[in-house]
């Protein structure tokens, strides 16, 4: 199980690599004549200074959380959904923002090591982020992003027990954003979760890591 969701991530990734390849071409083939065209109108990306209100949501893959002590195995989780809402500010190529998110995955099954179990795994994070737009003459965007903050995760498996803990956490990324207008953006983004410590409690220790693609809207005042 764990090979397939790594496939399915790694089918993921490789596509989104893809579109920023492909962008990236048409970025290329756009500079020449993109002098020359003056009339055109700036994208939301060409803005100095603004702030701006965000909003997200993806899919999800969770990855597998081992078990430890008297059982030994992983727990698999389904693919699942994440939402975020941010608030930020926009200087020049550079982003701030803060961001609240919430992710769930449903248990997907347990290995032939120990016995099937259901339940879920709930993630609250809190997050600032920093983002780098690489701003050019189209309306095409492409940044990276890099953030800190906290993770409060609710992990609930029958047949082992229930934990509710909080830890640091940081993510990583990288995404592309479509001008619609001045003020207007639509967002892709792929976004590696991560938090420094487990959450260990009896006979499972839950590993919250997690693959995240967004397709976001931002709105700049």
């Amino acid at each position: 199980m764990k090979e397939t969701v790594m496939k399915k991530v790694f089918a993921v990734v490789v596509g989104f690599l893809m579109v920023l390849m492909f962008s990236g071409v048409a970025l290329c083939s756009d500079a020449a004549p993109a002098a020359k065209q003056k009339s055109v109108k700036k994208s939301s990306a060409a803005v100095v200074k603004a702030p701006y209100v965000s909003v997200q949501g993806g899919v999800a893959f969770l990855t597998d959380s081992d078990l430890s002590d008297t059982r030994s195995g992983a727990i698999s989780f389904d693919d699942g959904y994440a939402l975020g809402v941010a608030v930020g500010y926009k200087l020049g190529k550079i982003r701030a923002e803060g961001e609240i998110g919430y992710q769930k995955n449903e248990v997907d099954q347990c290995d032939s090591s120990c016995r099937s179990v259901s339940g879920d795994m709930k993630a609250y994070t809190f997050l600032v982020n920093g983002y780098y737009d690489f701003v050019n003459k189209t309306r095409l965007t492409p940044y990276i992003t890099a953030g800190i903050g906290i993770a409060k995760v609710d992990a609930d498996v029958n047949h082992f027990a229930h934990v509710e803990d909080t830890a640091f956490a940081y993510q990583v990324g990288a995404g592309i954003a479509y001008a619609v207008t001045k003020q207007l953006a639509v967002d892709l983004k792929y976004r590696y979760l991560d938090t420094v410590e487990d959450f260990g409690f009896e006979n499972t220790n839950p590993e919250f890591s997690t693959h995240n693609v967004f397709l976001g809207l931002r709105y700049i005042f």
